[in-house]
């Protein structure tokens, strides 16, 4: 358990985010790390990062299981500095942190400053480096985009009764294998109310397909059935305008393409009409991918697009937040709340019917035109944290070399 919890900040410092970052970005000059005597590997790379990178001194180490006896650990190469000594954390002198971080999940009983436990941490590090950064570097490239990172409403397991509820909902798959199996008679689904037949059902819930292109990007499968309609590798927006401005992306997991709704009752293609009845000069573009754990293939189909200043973007990204302090953040979270029945909305397990992508396109409408993305406004992102730091190395050691 602890190994595969390391890997995932090892992840985040080989794409370039450190402790040392971490400490300097909030403010800590003097951190204690508490970790388990089993991990005395990890530890020397956490020191290690503090060896190189001089922004914080006072570092220091301490254990939270074991003997009381202060521990003497090597490491392999000596251009990695000298032996450190680790104590018990029983033996510090907590007062004299400014913030106490844990790399184990094992909580202790401190009085102290500033305690982190490690799924802050570990949250805050997957963000920047998923997210943050990456999409900075984009924005370094294009900086009269405008970009968003967003949500989806909650689950229905955080309503009253919604638990109960969802039990009474198929599965997608279920649903498709029950439907197959009987394409000679209707078989009765949460789907009848809006009208579809069963094979209308089979055509919208069946399509799972992706291909992965030469240039590392992924696109979708083209299925040209009136229904689906996914052409040159991606959903179609109904409604779009021949002459515009500007364009409006949705990258983003099945949400954003449209999952058990038809192309022409997507969140980008009620955004589209709703755009259109307002005289707003915008074409929506829906680059949402069939499924939600493939992140990567997000960014490889960021990093794809060419947009035009003034365009505008909503990336979402399944498990990923944004606290709004690098990237600005949409919060859909509250779309199915009362007054909104949630049980009109959710039709299969952990997915929403057209009904649900209507109300979230309003969202999203309200979300443009009261915060003025229609005017010539333009967002000042600051620049990836850690070529900044790179740049202040660089600085510094230009001036010491003068």
């Amino acid at each position: 358990m602890e190994e595969a919890m390391f890997n995932k900040l090892r992840y985040c410092f080989y794409g370039g985010y450190t402790l040392p970052q971490y400490c300097i970005e909030h403010g800590i000059k003097k951190p204690l790390f508490v970790i388990e005597r089993d991990a005395k590997a990890f530890l020397l790379e956490v020191h290690a990062q503090f060896r190189c990178d001089k922004r914080i001194l006072s570092v220091q180490f301490c254990f939270i299981d074991g003997s009381n006896e202060p521990e003497t650990i090597r490491h392999g190469q000596a251009m990695l500095g000298n032996p450190i000594t680790v104590n018990h954390i029983s033996q510090m002198l907590i007062s004299q942190f400014d913030a106490v971080i844990f790399l184990t999940p094992k909580k202790y009983g401190l009085n102290a400053n500033r305690i982190i436990f490690f799924r802050e941490l570990e949250n805050f590090f997957i963000q920047r480096t998923n997210v943050d950064i990456p999409v900075l570097h984009f924005l370094q490239r294009f900086p009269k985009v405008k970009l968003v990172l967003t949500n989806f409403p909650n689950y229905i397991g955080r309503y009253e009764s919604g638990t109960e509820f969802e039990k009474q909902l198929p599965g997608a798959d279920d649903l498709l294998r029950t439907l197959r199996a009987n394409k000679d008679k209707h078989i009765a689904n949460p789907f009848d109310k809006l009208g579809y037949t069963n094979a209308d059902v089979l055509n919208i819930l069946g399509y799972d397909r992706a291909k992965t292109n030469l240039d590392g990007t992924t696109s979708l499968v083209d299925d040209t059935h009136p229904l689906m309609n996914v052409r040159n590798g991606k959903r179609s927006t109904a409604y779009q305008p021949e002459h515009y401005t500007n364009k409006i992306y949705f990258l983003g997991p099945c949400y954003f393409f449209g999952r058990n709704a038809p192309y022409d009752k997507t969140i980008e293609s009620y955004l589209q009409k709703m755009l259109n009845e307002n005289n707003l000069p915008y074409r929506v573009e829906n680059m949402g991918q069939a499924f939600s754990e493939r992140s990567q293939d997000m960014f490889y189909n960021l990093n794809a697009l060419n947009p035009a200043p003034g365009d505008i973007i909503f990336f979402y990204l399944w498990g990923m937040h944004s606290n709004g302090d690098v990237i600005p953040f949409f919060d859909l979270s509250d779309a199915f709340d009362p007054p909104v029945d949630y049980r009109e909305v959710f039709c299969t397990k952990g997915h929403v019917n057209e009904l649900g992508y209507k109300l979230v396109a309003e969202k999203f409408f309200k979300f443009l035109t009261e915060n003025n993305f229609f005017k010539d406004k333009e967002f000042k992102y600051p620049p990836p944290v850690y070529l900044t730091s790179i740049a202040m190395v660089y600085h510094l050691g230009s001036s010491r070399a003068a």
